[in-house]
């Protein structure tokens, strides 16, 4: 009997250890006690210091708490078979908008937001709500984004040879490379346009043969889409002649002044903010685009002033929906 004791003892230290180890939420903003604020709670695939889009996204709900008077928390590196169980507690605590923020949470979302229907959710980075009422699906234009990054590389090849660079091929990169391929014939030149998808989004080493192997075919611009990987392709055009990149996601020319002409940045601070603050709830598919300050395009000295103005051009062509390119 005393060794059945002591197992079930040690049963249940084990269990409280184990429940311990669990993902908790973490509360960022606490409001007055008996005061009913609008509670808002993100789950993040990373770290929300990662100097990208976790960080960005979540900055982007503190802004949102502070402006609206939000109760806020959030839970970071949530792992695959956690997922449930995190929006699951979420619900159950009664949160108002709970967001997954990223392409990787929408069968987790879909799964609880059906067992809430009272209970607004919101999938990130996304189109595709699964018809499930509750759930709500966001992310910024790629497509824009690939229009003005090809009308940056048309003004700046002289092989007329240019490349995009991706990790993997989802819908909205293949959007993009449409886009991209749409923005390099805006400027009436014969150029041959290629695309490479490394099978990693993070691998420096495998983005840098990549880029390599395309400067030596000739390619001379190089339009990089990629998360820590695209340090790989700026290297690579930094040890090699005349070849220059056009930056996607990230102001690329913080980290390669020399060879980055231009960049089409996300604004991952936003999207974060009109989620958190509900501007976007309401069961559809929304898409920032340059309209909505989805896009932000930055030009550098590198881009000639005939660049420039083709970019300021094509950015308020997309924002009056004069040009035909779908965000």
């Amino acid at each position: 009997m005393k060794k059945l004791r002591l197992v079930i003892l040690m049963t249940l230290i084990l269990a409280a250890f184990l429940s311990a180890c669990q993902a908790e939420p973490t509360t960022t903003t606490d409001g007055e006690e008996g005061e009913d604020k609008q509670q808002v709670a993100m789950i993040l695939p990373g770290l929300k210091t990662d100097e990208a889009f976790n960080q960005y996204t979540y900055e982007g709900m503190l802004r949102a708490a502070e402006e609206f008077d939000l109760e806020t928390a959030y839970v970071e590196e949530v792992a695959q078979d956690e997922q449930v169980e995190v929006i699951r507690q979420f619900a159950q605590q009664g949160y108002d908008i709970i967001i997954g923020q990223g392409g990787q949470f929408g069968e987790a979302l879909m799964t609880v937001a059906k067992e809430y229907p009272d209970q607004d959710f919101i999938f990130s980075v996304a189109i595709d709500t699964g018809g499930v009422p509750n759930l709500t699906a966001a992310t910024v234009s790629y497509s824009h984004a690939g229009y003005i990054g090809g009308v940056m590389a048309c003004h700046t090849t002289e092989s007329n040879k240019i490349a995009m660079i991706t990790g993997e091929w989802y819908d909205p990169h293949k959007q993009m490379l449409e886009s991209f391929e749409k923005g390099v014939a805006s400027c009436g030149k014969d150029i041959e346009v290629t695309s490479v998808a490394t099978g990693s989004w993070s691998d420096v080493n495998t983005a840098r043969e990549a880029a390599l192997a395309l400067v030596a075919d000739g390619y001379d611009v190089l339009f990089p889409c990629l998360d820590a990987a695209y340090v790989g392709v700026l290297t690579a055009a930094q040890d090699s002649d005349d070849v220059h990149i056009v930056g996607a996601v990230v102001d690329m020319s913080v980290t390669a002044p020399d060879v980055v002409v231009g960049s089409v940045v996300f604004n991952w601070n936003e999207l974060g903010y009109q989620e958190a603050a509900g501007l976007l709830v309401d069961g559809g598919s929304h898409i920032l685009g340059m309209a909505e300050n989805g896009i932000s395009p930055v030009t550098n000295d590198l881009l000639s002033t005939e660049g420039k103005a083709a970019v300021e051009e094509a950015v308020e062509g997309l924002k009056n929906s004069e040009l035909d390119i779908a965000p």
